[in-house]
C-alpha cells in the first residue's frame, strides 16, 4: 500500500516536472468566453470596460501563489467559496507547484478548472527574483504594445452634408481614430497612453476651444506592491470600494445570465483607466497603504466634465448660472457640442481605511467621499424631480463588510450621501451543496440618495430611489449540465419621469446549459420582466399607471470541430405588452461562421435576419470585433445584418484586423434621426486596426 502511494508519489511529480509549473498557454475566444458568463446583453453596462478587464487578465494571467482572492473574484468564474478554498490550500500547503494542484483544491471541478487555465499562472521567482530598478524594468519589459485603429460609417449623416446648418454641421470627418500605447508587468507597474477622435471631431490644435490635436486623451502611471505602498496610481484611474454603493468607476455587471458569481463586487481597490470610455473614471493621484492588516486607501481628482450650463439666479448658490444637465457621451462633433466641452469642474478626494483579519475571512471598511462643483446643480422644476440632486457639494460617509463563515460568504455596505439619503445593500453567497449554490440580496436605495461615481446592484443604474430583493440559485448535477435562475422583486417609492406614481415590478430569469460532448455547447434561456409606467387616457388629460410585460427567449448552439471550424446559431425573440394593448413581437436569428487556420489568419462571418417593429422589442445581440472594441448594435426594424472580420498575424510582433458590418432595412427609407441621419436603407461600418508587440 505504502509503496502504491510512493510510487504514484513519484510519478505525479515527474510528469509535473516534464509539464513544469504552468500548461501550454490555453488559447480561448475572449468572445465565446464573454457571451458564455453575459449571454443577455443591455444597452446600460460598460462591456467595453469588463470585456478590456477581463482580456487583460487573459494576457497577464494572475500569480496563484500571490493572486488574492478578490482578484480570483474578479474573473466572475468563480463563487466566494472557491476563491476562498484556493487561498486557504496555499496557506496550509504552501506554495502551489504546478496548476494542476488546482484540481485538488474542494470545490473546483473539472469543468472550473478548465474554465480557469487561461487566466492564472505560477512565476517561479527563486534566484532569478528581479531586483533591478523600476526604471531598468520598465526599460526591458517585453508586455508592451501599440495599437492603431482606423473606422468609418461609409454612407454620409446629415450633419456631413453641406445643406446642414453650419452651427449643427460636424466640424470633422467621417473617421474615427484611436490609438493606445501601454507597457505593463503584471504585479509590478504599468503605463500607458490613450488617444481618440470619433467621427466628426475635428483634428486641430486650437487650446482657445480645448483642441488639441485629437480630441481625447488617457494616460497613466500605476505601481504595485513597493513595500507598504499596496498601489499608486498617476494620471487616470478607477477606485472601487465595498460593494461599488459609493464609489465603483469600473465596470459592473450586476443581473446576467451568471446568477451567482456577479451579485457580489470583489474589493479591487485602485486600477489605471485604460479604456476609451470617456466618463466613469477619475484623474489625478490615488494611493493605497498596506499596515499589517489595514489598507488605507486616499485619492484625489479634478476633471473638468462636458455640460449644458444656463443662465439663471440659482437660490441655493446664490449663482447666476446652474448646471441643467450633464453630458456622458463626449462626442463634440459641432460647435454646440463643442461649447459644451470641459464646462464643469469636478474635484473629488476621498479616503477608505480596511481592516482584514489574520484569517483573510472578515473585511471591515469606512469610507468619506468629498464631491465639490464649480457650477450649481439645478434640475428642471418637475415633481418627480423633487429629490434631484440640487447645489455643487455632496459627500457620502459609509461603512462596508465581507465576512466568511465556512461555505457561507456574508457582504454589505450601508452610505449616507448629503441631505441625508440613505444607500443599504447585504446579502449573502453560499454553497449549500457541492453541486448547488445560492445567493441572496437585499437592497434599499433612498431617493435623495447621491453617489456620482456608484454603480452596484440594482434595477436602475443611477442607484437611486430603488428597494429590492434578489433571490439566485445554481444547480450543476453534471460538469456537462448546470440550471442557473433568478428572481428579482422590486419597487421604485418616489415618482420618474415615465410613471408619476410609486410602481413596483418583478424579473425573473431562468437557463440550461448543457455540453453534450466537448465539440458542442447549447444553452437555452427565458426572461420575464413586468413594470409599471405611465399610459396616457386619450379620454381624460391625466396619466394613469399600467403594466407592461417583456419576455425574452433565447436559444443558443456552438459546434467547434477539432481542427479550423467553429459554428454558432442563435435565436433570440422578444414580445412586449402594455395592459391590454396588442402584444408586440421582435425576433433575430442568426448564423456564425468561423475559422481559425493554426492561429495565423482568423476569419469570421455573421448573417442575421431581424424583425422589431418598434423600440419596445428592439434586441442587443453581441457581435465579434477588433481587440478592445465592443460591437453590441440595436436590431430594431426588419432586416437583415451581416458582417465579416479577419485577423492576421504576420509574425510574433505584428497583428492586423479588418472588419465590415451592414445594416440593410426593408421597412424604412432613412436611418435614426437629427445630424445622425442617414438618406437610404443601409449602413455600412468598416474597422482597420493594427497591433505591434514590442
Amino acid at each position: 500500500m505504502y509503496f502504491k502511494s510512493y510510487l504514484f508519489l513519484c510519478i505525479f511529480l515527474i510528469i509535473s516536472e516534464l509539464k513544469a509549473q504552468n500548461p501550454p498557454k490555453k488559447e480561448i475566444d475572449m468572445d465565446a468566453f464573454v457571451q458564455d458568463l453575459f449571454s443577455q446583453q443591455s444597452a446600460n453596462v460598460n462591456y467595453e470596460a469588463m470585456y478590456e478587464s477581463l482580456f487583460q487578465f487573459y494576457r497577464y494571467p494572475l500569480d496563484l501563489n500571490k493572486a488574492t482572492r478578490d482578484e480570483l473574484e474578479s474573473l466572475f468564474i468563480l463563487t466566494p467559496v472557491q476563491a476562498k478554498n484556493i487561498i486557504d490550500y496555499r496557506n496550509k500547503n504552501g506554495k502551489y507547484l504546478t496548476i494542476y494542484e488546482l484540481q485538488a483544491v474542494e470545490g473546483i471541478n473539472k469543468n472550473t478548472f478548465e474554465k480557469l487555465i487561461p487566466f492564472v499562472k505560477i512565476l517561479d521567482e527563486g534566484l532569478n527574483k528581479d531586483a533591478r530598478s523600476l526604471w531598468q524594468r520598465i526599460k526591458t519589459e517585453d508586455n508592451s504594445y501599440a495599437i492603431v485603429r482606423y473606422e468609418q460609417t461609409l454612407e454620409k449623416r446629415k450633419g456631413f452634408l453641406p445643406e446642414t446648418p453650419e452651427n449643427q454641421r460636424f466640424i470633422g470627418s467621417p473617421a474615427e481614430i484611436f490609438a493606445r500605447y501601454r507597457i505593463q508587468s503584471q504585479g509590478d507597474f504599468s503605463l500607458g497612453i490613450t488617444a481618440k477622435n470619433d467621427a466628426g471631431e475635428a483634428i486641430t490644435w486650437n487650446p482657445s476651444k480645448k483642441q488639441y490635436g485629437l480630441d481625447y486623451y488617457s494616460a497613466h502611471f500605476f505601481i504595485q506592491n513597493k513595500g507598504n505602498l499596496k498601489s499608486l496610481a498617476i494620471g487616470d484611474y478607477q477606485v472601487q470600494i465595498g460593494q461599488g454603493l459609493a464609489m465603483s468607476s469600473g465596470f459592473y455587471i450586476g443581473k446576467g445570465a451568471e446568477a451567482i458569481t456577479t451579485v457580489k463586487r470583489s474589493n479591487q481597490g485602485i486600477r489605471p483607466y485604460t479604456g476609451a470610455m470617456e466618463t466613469g473614471f477619475l484623474r489625478g493621484v490615488a494611493a493605497t497603504l498596506n499596515f499589517k492588516k489595514i489598507d488605507w486607501t486616499n485619492f484625489f481628482s479634478y476633471r473638468n466634465l462636458d455640460g449644458n450650463i444656463r443662465t439663471g439666479f440659482d437660490t441655493i448658490t446664490n449663482s447666476d448660472q446652474y448646471v441643467s444637465s450633464v453630458l456622458r457621451f463626449g462626442y463634440h462633433r459641432t460647435q454646440n457640442e463643442l461649447a459644451n466641452k470641459g464646462n464643469i469642474g469636478e474635484v473629488m478626494g476621498g479616503t477608505h481605511l480596511l481592516y482584514i483579519s489574520t484569517d483573510k475571512n472578515l473585511k471591515i471598511g469606512l469610507s468619506g467621499i468629498y464631491t465639490h462643483y464649480n457650477v450649481a446643480f439645478q434640475p428642471q422644476n418637475r415633481v418627480y424631480n423633487l429629490f434631484d440632486f440640487s447645489g455643487n457639494v455632496n459627500y457620502n460617509l459609509g461603512a462596508d463588510f465581507t465576512y466568511n463563515y465556512q461555505n457561507f460568504t456574508f457582504f454589505g455596505e450601508y452610505n449616507r450621501s448629503k441631505g441625508g439619503g440613505n444607500g443599504i445593500l447585504a446579502g449573502l453567497i453560499a454553497s449549500l451543496h457541492p453541486k448547488i449554490d445560492l445567493s441572496l440580496l437585499f437592497r434599499n436605495y433612498d431617493p435623495n440618495f447621491y453617489s456620482f461615481y456608484g454603480n452596484t446592484f440594482g434595477e436602475i443604474s443611477t442607484n437611486r430611489n430603488e428597494r429590492g430583493f434578489y433571490w439566485g440559485i445554481k444547480y450543476t448535477p453534471h460538469r456537462k449540465l448546470n440550471f442557473a435562475a433568478y428572481f428579482d422583486k422590486f419597487s421604485q417609492p418616489w415618482l420618474t419621469s415615465r410613471a408619476e406614481a410609486p410602481t413596483d415590478g418583478y424579473e425573473y430569469r431562468l437557463r440550461i446549459n448543457w455540453m453534450p460532448t466537448k465539440k458542442i455547447t447549447l444553452y437555452a434561456q427565458f426572461i420575464d420582466e413586468h413594470k409599471q409606467t405611465n399610459k396616457i387616457n386619450n379620454l381624460t388629460p391625466q396619466d394613469y399607471i399600467v403594466g407592461q410585460y417583456r419576455r425574452n427567449w433565447l436559444f443558443n448552439m456552438d459546434y467547434k470541430t477539432e481542427k479550423i471550424l467553429s459554428l454558432k446559431s442563435r435565436v433570440q425573440l422578444t414580445t412586449f405588452q402594455q395592459d391590454s394593448s396588442k402584444l408586440e413581437t421582435g425576433i433575430v436569428m442568426l448564423q456564425d461562421v468561423n475559422f481559425d487556420f493554426n492561429k495565423k489568419f482568423r476569419i469570421g462571418f455573421r448573417f442575421a435576419i431581424f424583425d422589431s417593429k418598434n423600440f419596445n422589442t428592439r434586441l442587443y445581440v453581441y457581435e465579434k470585433n477588433v481587440l478592445y472594441a465592443f460591437a453590441l448594435p440595436l436590431y430594431q426594424g426588419v432586416g437583415v445584418r451581416n458582417y465579416v472580420i479577419l485577423q492576421y498575424k504576420l509574425n510574433r510582433n505584428w497583428d492586423f484586423w479588418a472588419r465590415i458590418a451592414a445594416f440593410n432595412y426593408r421597412d424604412i427609407d432613412k436611418i435614426s434621426a437629427g445630424i445622425n441621419e442617414i438618406d437610404g436603407n443601409s449602413k455600412t461600418d468598416i474597422t482597420f486596426q493594427t497591433k505591434y508587440s514590442f
